[in-house]
């Protein structure tokens, strides 16, 4: 039975935290077209990369900022139903 406590926790732990990896993978894409795009288009040269840094970075951003607004979403639900609980046990 402890190993399911662990597991739980590490779950949520996961869910909690784990929006910010694809905002740090979108602000690292997003800071690498800045490095190996920008200079070239800025001294005339086309650039040879055909990857698609800013359209990656966006989708990044927006499935963090998604998942940041579900973590946020939970966490209020489960705030506000300790808060009632709370509230009717006291009255």
């Amino acid at each position: 039975m402890h190993w399911k406590r662990r597991l739980s926790s590490a779950l949520v732990a996961v869910f909690s935290a784990g929006w910010l990896f694809p905002i740090w993978l979108g602000v690292r894409t997003y800071l690498a077209y800045w490095r190996a795009e920008v200079p070239q288009l800025i001294n005339g040269i086309p650039s040879g990369n055909s990857f698609p840094f800013l359209e990656f970075s966006k989708e990044c951003f927006g499935w963090g900022l998604s998942w940041l607004a579900a973590v946020l979403a939970l966490w209020s639900y489960i705030g506000f139903s300790a808060l009632l609980r709370a509230r009717c046990e006291r009255a």
